[in-house]
């Protein structure tokens, strides 16, 4: 198993934290994992994404080369990393804030003949439960569902650590709405 995984959208939406959750939630399978997170100096509102690999071998380089796995939060990163980084196999965008442009839509079918394309209302479903910030965790169980690259349960692990008791819940509910959409 290697995965290379590419996740964008603006600062404050958990880009960076969904990212360092799948890294701890490999590491707690055995796997080896990488995270190279890169915002821009605005933070909150500006851009943000970061690179995962996870492996059962070896990764050479956190730097992503030929991702399979895209996550894209927001319209701003739609269209300026679909054409740079084209998933080999799955395509998560979030639908609440991203409207698909046909262009794109062809662009990927012409390079991408194997892709799946996973069509999340991560903001929408976050605001159903209470909170928008938990948006990213409704994306991450959806991830875990369609890949299978890392079990439920080590996610689950993880946000018990990383989490305090005040947040965890929501937390949870996001994560198994997310797997279960």
């Amino acid at each position: 198993m290697y995965e290379e995984i590419f996740i964008a959208g603006s600062g404050g939406q958990g880009v960076l934290s969904l990212g360092k959750i799948l890294v701890y939630s490999a590491a707690k399978e055995n796997k080896l994992a990488t995270y190279y997170p890169s915002y821009g100096a605005e933070v909150r509102g500006g851009t943000a994404n970061c690179m995962v690999k996870i492996s059962e071998s070896f990764i050479f380089s956190p730097i992503i080369e030929n991702p399979t796995i895209v996550t894209l939060m927001n319209m701003p990163s739609y269209l300026k990393f679909i054409k740079k980084f084209i998933p080999q196999k799955f395509l998560f965008i979030n639908t609440s804030l991203i409207e698909e442009q046909e262009e794109i839509k062809k662009f990927l079918k012409h390079y991408s003949k194997n892709l799946e394309i996973i069509k999340v209302a991560a903001t929408e479903i976050a605001n159903k439960i209470g909170s928008t910030v938990v948006s990213n965790i409704v994306m991450l169980g959806a991830i875990a569902r369609r890949t299978e690259i890392i079990k439920i349960t080590s996610i689950k692990e993880t946000l018990y650590k990383i989490f305090s008791k005040k947040i965890l819940d929501i937390n949870l509910k996001a994560l198994d709405i997310g797997y279960e959409i």
